[in-house]
């Protein structure tokens, strides 16, 4: 039998493995989204968005947040080398994931009618309902990669989101366009559709999107079936298998289910309103938008002169430039946060075995190294953002171009937004893995209402409407990892160097957004837009790669977590091109 620890990454190496399926997750997704936003445009994204936006806190209610506090119990247990344990919380969460799935899913199927009502969405209804599913099968694998991560290895949990995602990208994209395309044929021969007549063929599109949205949204669906199928036949081939334990102490153990959820439901709320962020945006951006074009609707139109389609009325405006918000400028957005979270999923069972273990120095390597390298990804991205949104949009949803024009000053501050909020994933989940699960959700509680109260103002405004969004999640998240950095050094007792985790990095990430906007503005100025991003993002990732090794803001231990000798160690000593 191979020993338990066999397919173990270090944290670095696991957050390698978890942050390149996330690049390619996030390359597939965008040749899933663009082309999905291109076939539904605006309206069609707040429908498919919307659908989204209900599933989302589920899934953190029932699997992210189950899926680490599982990780966690496993990481624990197996740094005892308490196997029975262990088997016994894998049993345990094996019936609760199963039991919420199947309740989550039933919730969204019974509230769909009145969330699209409360959301001002009612074309969204169908895509809602074609999401219930979703939740049953994520919660199956959250089960096998809460396990698999607990013992260190990413392997599987990289392999299963692959996977989903280029199911999602075959099948969502396929069934939309197939969906549209069969039923703008049947207007066109019948000028009807499903028994109703339009006046226009805008009109008719406007419906139609709304069964191309739910086809989408049942692509995801079907995706989240392929990663369940995946890892459950994974771990049933599992060579990572549980040693044998003795029976007799299974009677002196603590019921493993209720250990698993007093740990879950605070990392559960956490992860809920880390996702209420979106959930607060969608109930309360269009319901404000359509506030302030009744207080002045002239005025928005004229802010937005010649980039709203004359097919756009004012009674679906909010949806249009909710879904140019959602549909474009929130996909490049959640990219950072999605990167850096990789590093907080694998530090985890670093960070908790070193907690159990009383491994003061250990943990002060492990915390500084994730929050350095965590904000050496987030800068650079959030500050290309910051200076190149507007061709970043033109690039990726050519077809789009007049949203673009309207939502880019919004992607510009949410560049900015994304550094923190890739910045509070970690420390949040360092805070979770030392047992201080109950001060994430505090803090995030207090961010929601935060970006709540910034929503209500700022977007019932007829002249600031939708481009109010972005501050909202500024003025969140920058409450929340202020507080949590103050909490997790006061409860630690750890010291951070912060001119090593954010003075280098930030150096650096400004030299570097320099060089992207200066690239765009004087290389190849008559060129096209797609190559003048091309060559500003080659250059900057150059220039950044150059600044990080001559302020060797890499370090010595950063590279022994690699598959790398020794000898390449001491060469980098040698060039002084690590510290």
């Amino acid at each position: 039998m191979k020993n338990q620890k066999n397919g173990s990454q270090s944290f670095l190496e696991g957050a390698i493995v978890l942050t390149a399926a996330t690049c390619v997750v996030k390359i597939i997704g965008a040749l899933f989204k663009i082309p999905l936003a291109n076939i539904l445009g605006g309206v069609g994204m707040s429908y498919f968005v919307s659908a989204y936006d209900i599933f989302t806190p589920l899934y953190s209610l029932t699997v992210t947040g189950l899926g680490i506090a599982l990780s966690r119990m496993v990481s624990e247990r197996a740094a005892r080398g308490a196997w029975e344990e262990l088997r016994s919380v894998l049993r345990a969460a094996q019936r609760l994931f199963w039991g919420l799935g199947l309740a989550a899913a039933a919730v969204i199927i019974a509230a769909a009618p009145a969330f699209v009502r409360a959301i001002n969405n009612p074309g969204a209804l169908l895509s809602v309902y074609a999401i219930a599913p979703a939740v049953i099968f994520s919660c199956i694998s959250s089960i096998y990669r809460g396990y698999y991560q607990g013992l260190s290895n990413m392997v599987p949990t990289a392999r299963s989101q692959v996977l989903e995602a280029a199911v999602k990208m075959l099948a969502g994209t396929a069934l939309s366009y197939g969906v549209t395309v069969m039923m703008r044929r049947q207007y066109r021969e019948t000028g009807h559709l499903l028994g109703l007549s339009f006046a226009t063929p805008h009109e008719a599109d406007v419906y139609i999107f709304r069964y191309s949205a739910a086809a989408a949204v049942l692509g995801v669906t079907l995706s989240t079936l392929a990663g369940a199928v995946y890892i459950s036949l994974k771990y049933g081939g599992n060579t990572l298998r549980i040693p044998a334990a003795d029976k007799s102490i299974r009677r002196t153990l603590p019921s493993p289910g209720w250990q698993l959820l007093r740990v879950a439901i605070p990392i559960s709320l956490s992860t809920l309103v880390v996702n209420l962020s979106a959930l607060i945006d969608l109930t309360t951006v269009m319901n404000c938008l359509a506030e302030a074009i009744r207080r002045d609707a002239p005025v928005i139109f004229q802010m937005y002169r010649g980039l709203i389609p004359p097919e756009i009325t004012g009674d679906i405006l909010p949806e249009y430039l909710y879904g140019s918000y959602s549909g474009l400028a929130f996909s490049i957005f959640n990219l950072i946060p999605s990167l850096t979270a990789a590093m907080g999923i694998s530090a985890l069972p670093s960070v908790t075995r070193a907690w159990t273990a009383g491994d003061r120095r250990g943990l002060e390597s492990t915390v500084s190294s994730v929050l350095r390298i965590s904000l050496m990804v987030a800068l650079p991205a959030g500050f290309g953002i910051f200076v190149l949104s507007q061709p970043i949009l033109l690039l990726l949803y050519p077809a789009r171009a007049m949203e673009a024009a309207i939502i880019a000053p919004v992607l510009r501050v949410m560049g900015i937004s994304a550094i923190l909020v890739a910045a509070a994933t970690p420390i949040n989940s360092i805070l979770q893995a030392i047992g201080r699960e109950k001060l994430p959700l505090l803090f995030l509680s207090i961010g929601a209402v935060v970006k709540l109260t910034v929503n209500l103002f700022l977007v019932s405004q007829p002249e600031i409407n939708i481009q109010g969004v972005p501050y909202g999640t500024l003025a969140c998240y920058l409450f929340i990892v202020c507080a949590g950095t103050v909490a997790l050094r006061a409860v630690s007792g750890i010291r951070i160097s912060f001119w090593k985790v954010l003075g280098k990095p930030l150096f650096c990430a400004a030299v570097s957004s320099l060089a992207a906007y200066s690239s765009y503005l004087l290389v190849f100025p008559q060129a096209s837009n797609s190559l003048r991003v091309s060559v500003s993002i080659l250059l900057t990732a150059g220039v950044y790669g150059v600044m990080i090794l001559l302020t060797r803001t890499i370090t010595v231990s950063d590279v022994r977590m690699l598959p790398v000798s020794e000898k390449v160690v001491k060469t980098l000593e040698k060039l002084g091109l690590i510290s």
